[in-house]
């Protein structure tokens, strides 16, 4: 057991506005975590240790060292790299601690709701306070952006007085200083355009500071410049001609200073610099000259005492727009007309596109059949009613009611004469019909579903043969035995040699393996081939498996005196029983947590959701299992204790039931028989056509035959409910752990398998036996409703009613046949389903479709959860890879960064043979061994090794360097070229003339 011993302290920044950077207890006391046992559920212990002020399902564990903070969903074991250098420093005097302090997102969210709901003093002293909060932690500003923090700064502002504005530039200065903040703004336009508007402010502080932070936004990367060109159009389109803001500055109608105006005319420069093409350059150049560009730069340049900065803006202008293909000012003498000639296509644009429109409109039908073959059928079968109201025929059923009554208890004797109403239910039987219930479509079970393929004298047309005598039996309670009785696995099949060769004992996977399909069953389409022929094989690293699940002795279990398991009891005897008996009806209680959290309405019902709203613990019950837990942690908690310390983990668990159980609903009598029969048959084309499944098997059976020593060639799926329990005597992960990191690892492409057996899963909810016994009561109540009907027509109906109840009640009789049908298919193409999966056929019909549609289901959902889990981890990897990146470092660092590799390119090797080919080596650097180079090149011209020679050539000088590689094999190219002097590598042969670069000849 290993555990991980450091100082804690607390932070109270439970109020961001108002909190210390001080850690407190100054002498922080020690804490003991346990590093196979996830944060969340130590988290209490630390609160408790500290008396902290937090609420406990606010707090996070922040690193002192580094300013990271900890998973609490993960185990320290599995944030190794985290915590590194956590205590190297701790020699030298310098410990470091634990801090315990509020979630980020905690904190934003108070920090948002604050600023919304402020006024006054209490606004202005936020508004103030906020730069400073995004100084003390740089985590903070990435978590902010993310929670919409901008639009919350945007809709205050534009309230706001200067000097709340002030404060709020301050704020979005400090947040452009870091990448995340920079990528936050980059991608939400609305503050670049709340940044311009500012320009056009009556305060000149509120200009300035707003003209620094667009400067700064358009500076960081060329491709913000069109950002700001998308911003300045959107605001000055309901104002006027774009730029007018910035226009207004140099104008000077309001005296501005001259800063303001070098401000504004860099912007304005740096703008056009990083525009990507000619056509927004003109259009942008075009607004500025019809403002009067031309005339207030003469205006400022002529001007004695003009600051030379700004003079240098104004010629840099002038240079931009002489450097264009031609003049703009030349176009202005035409602007008028083509202004008109312009509004007369964008007119006649506007006509076309709505002309467009309206043709789509008129093309779009809607369509929508809804006849039914009810009515079809009622017409059908009219003659048949019309007899129900015959005086002949009611005095003639009056009578065999009459007589049936009279008599007594029925004996073996003939078949008593068939009443009326099963004359018509005969006939309606004896009519062929489309298989169809309402939307449920069962036309694909044909004719051949009607032979079970179990009944042997249907399938090879005798009855000689017998099939194989049944297994022993064993009792249900027991363990599965060993194969054959204990006995040592059969050995392989001579000719056939072991798969795998172990060094080591390995745990044993108790399967039972699938044998072949038995000769009198393989004619049956269903059996020509098995699933298992169809799996891919899949390579194992054995070394791994071999070292993961290596038989290790362990110790046992402590017992008790009466010889049961210890285990943590905290809760009364009547509160954990009631637990325990609603555990019997939920999922596994591992996969609850996610099922609640995700709202996954396949993995539990509405008397699930409410079974758990009765199990919610309380905080003296989650306090008291956590302390136990820590106290004892070799002893494992009770069922119940483990399940309310699940439930504990989940925030707001009461809001999500009841949210969740508000959308809950329930279905129809006759959708309770269609609709599983309909998911059963969705099931089994669902099973046999998963791609995932098929993956999982193959990785599991490899996995099996390696650990086993067998070569088995599938296994029954009974078996996956016990993938889940088996673990490596390592890392104690369990078997289904690694199949899914194989199943990710190697087949990218496969899915979480549960969201794509979706009616296996509703399948597994439905008892298939009370299913039968419901269509048997529908028919019963069906067929005793004829009778009543003909009965009651004795006395004073109305036509029309007896004419709608006629109608209803042959509509019922066709979809309860029709359900029969599909009942009676579809039971026996889940028997052709089980043999196709390896099932014996002895055991077939012991099968509960239940039962194995359970097993599929948990498994799935126990994938999921696996596989979600596995992707996390991964993503949280990679997440923390990029983060590092950009944490916490100045725009100015990473665009030094960027400047180091702005003037290399990637060299091109051209192979010259007539017509010739080229290949990109790499970029920035190349190491290449020219022999190796020019024997593939040798083979790819058909030239001899010793007819080829380098050229390194310098574009911008006309003569080459030869480069002729010697004999050991030793010269290399190293790279990158300069774009001051670029160089090309050739490759030529001795007997041509011409050098050519990019198919030009030099």
């Amino acid at each position: 057991m290993a555990t991980f011993a450091c100082r804690v302290q607390f932070l109270d920044d439970t109020d961001p506005f108002n909190s210390t950077n001080f850690p407190e207890p100054t002498r922080p006391p020690q804490f003991t975590f346990r590093e196979d046992i996830p944060l969340i559920n130590q988290i209490a212990g630390v609160h408790r240790l500290l008396k902290a002020p937090h609420k406990l399902d606010d707090c996070a564990l922040q690193l002192s060292h580094n300013g990271s903070y900890l998973d609490l969903e993960s185990t320290l074991a599995e944030q190794r790299d985290e915590i590194e250098g956590f205590q190297e420093d701790g020699g030298r005097g310098k410990k470091h601690s634990i801090i315990l302090r509020t979630q980020l997102s905690v904190r934003v969210h108070v920090c948002i709701e604050k600023l919304y709901n402020s006024t006054g003093r209490e606004l202005r002293r936020a508004l103030f306070s906020l730069k400073q909060i995004f100084q003390d932690d740089k985590d903070l500003v990435h978590e902010f952006v993310m929670a919409e923090g901008l639009t919350c700064l945007i809709k205050v502002g534009a309230e706001a007085d200067q000097n709340y504005q002030n404060y709020i530039l301050r704020a979005l200065g400090q947040i452009m200083l870091y990448v995340d903040g920079m990528n936050g703004l980059i991608g939400h336009n609305e503050t670049v355009q709340w940044l311009y508007t500012l320009v056009g402010s009556k305060f000149r502080l509120v200009v300035k500071t707003a003209l620094k932070l667009l400067l700064v936004f358009v500076e960081y990367t060329e491709s913000n410049a069109p950002l700001l060109i998308q911003a300045v159009n959107t605001v000055d389109t309901k104002q006027g001609n774009p730029w007018s803001n910035a226009m207004e500055i140099l104008d000077e109608k309001d005296g501005m200073d001259t800063e303001l105006l070098v401000y504004a005319m860099t912007l304005i420069n740096k703008t056009l610099a990083g525009l990507p093409d000619q056509d927004t350059f003109y259009d942008v150049v075009d607004s500025l000259e019809e403002q009067g560009m031309e005339a207030m730069a003469k205006r400022h340049v002529n001007r004695k005492g003009t600051d030379l900065d700004l003079v240098e803006q104004f010629n840099i202008y002038e240079v931009s727009v002489c450097s264009v293909c031609f003049s703009v000012r030349h176009r202005l003498n035409d602007l008028d007309s083509s202004v008109t000639s312009l509004t007369s296509r964008i007119s006649t644009l506007e006509v076309r596109r709505q002309t467009c429109e309206d043709n789509m409109k008129k093309l779009e039908v809607d369509h929508l059949d809804n006849q039914g073959s009810v009515r079809a059928v009622a017409e059908k079968f009219g003659d048949l009613v019309k007899g129900l109201v015959s005086p002949h025929e009611v005095e003639h059923s009056g009578k065999e009611t009459q007589q049936s009554q009279e008599k007594p208890l029925p004996t073996p004797s003939p078949t008593p004469p068939k009443k009326e109403s099963d004359h018509i239910w005969d006939q309606l039987i004896a009519t062929p019909r489309e298989l169809r219930i309402k939307e449920l479509d069962f036309t694909d079970l044909g004719e051949e579903d009607d032979v079970d393929i179990l009944d042997v004298s249907n399938v090879i047309g005798s009855s000689d043969l017998t099939p194989p005598p049944p297994p022993p039996l064993f009792l249900p309670s027991l363990p599965p035995p060993p194969p054959l009785f204990g006995c040592p696995p059969p050995p392989p099949i001579p000719g056939e040699p072991l798969l795998f060769q172990k060094k080591k004992k390995t745990i044993r996977l108790f399967w039972n393996e699938v044998r072949p399909i038995d000769w009198q069953y393989s004619n049956h389409k269903s059996c020509r081939e098995s699933l298992w022929s169809k799996l891919d094989a899949v390579k194992l690293d054995t070394a791994k498996l071999e070292n993961l699940f290596e038989t290790k002795s362990k110790e046992l279990p402590k017992t008790a005196a009466d010889g049961k398991r210890q285990e943590i009891i905290i809760l009364d005897s009547k509160r954990s029983n009631a637990i325990n008996i609603g555990l019997t009806v939920l999922p596994p209680p591992r996969t609850i947590k996610t099922a609640i959290l995700n709202f996954d309405e396949y993995a539990l019902s509405k008397e699930g959701i409410e079974k758990i709203l009765t199990m919610i613990p309380t905080e003296e019950e989650t306090q008291k299992i956590q302390e136990a837990q820590l106290a004892n942690p070799d002893t494992p908690l009770g069922s119940a204790e483990q399940f309310l310390l699940i439930l504990s983990s989940i925030s707001e668990l009461s809001a999500r039931l009841q949210l969740w159980a508000f959308k809950m609903d329930y279905d129809a009598l006759e959708k309770e028989v269609a609709e599983p029969l309909q998911d059963l048959k969705e099931g089994m084309d669902q099973l046999e056509k998963n791609k995932t499944l098929r993956y999982i098997l193959s990785t599991l059976l490899a996995i099996g035959n390696f650990l086993n020593g067998t070569n088995a060639k599938g296994f029954e799926l009974s078996y996956l409910e016990k993938v889940p329990e088996v673990k490596d005597t390592v890392h104690k992960q369990s078997l289904l752990h690694h199949v899914c990191s194989l199943v990710v690892e190697k087949f990218p492409e496969s899915s979480d398998l549960y969201s794509e057996i979706g009616a296996i899963t509703r399948s597994a909810k439905v008892d298939f036996d009370q299913l039968q016994e419901n269509l048997c009561q529908m028919e019963y109540r069906c067929k005793a409703s004829w009778d009543h009907l003909k009965v009651i027509a004795k006395h004073e109906m109305k036509p029309a009613l007896k004419q709608r109840m006629s109608d209803f009640l042959k509509d019922c009789a066709e979809r309860i046949i029709i359900l029969k049908i599909v009942h009676r298919r579809i039971i026996n193409r889940f028997h052709s389903f089980l043999l196709f999966l390896g099932h014996p056929p002895y055991a077939i019909r012991e099968v509960s479709i239940h039962r194995f549609s359970k097993i599929l289901s948990e498994f799935a959902l126990e994938y999921r959860t696996t596989r979600e889990r596995v992707l996390q981890q991964k993503q949280k990897r990679a997440n923390h890879r990029e983060r590092n990146k950009t944490r916490g470092k100045m725009i100015t660092e990473v665009s030094l960064d960027n400047s180091k590799n702005s003037n290399y390119f990637c060299p091109i090797i051209h192979v010259q043979k007539g017509t010739f080919s080229s290949f990109v080596l790499g970029s920035p650097l190349i190491s290449l061994r020219l022999n190796n180079v020019l024997n593939f090149c040798a083979s790819s011209l058909h030239h001899k090794r010793e007819a080829l020679y380098f050229q390194m050539i310098p574009v911008s000088h006309s003569h080459s360097v030869y480069l002729r590689p010697g004999k050991t094999d030793s010269y290399l190219v190293y790279g990158p070229f300069s774009l001051v002097c670029p160089r090309v590598l050739r490759i030529a042969t001795k007997h041509t003339h011409h050098l050519h670069y990019n198919n030009k000849t030099l």
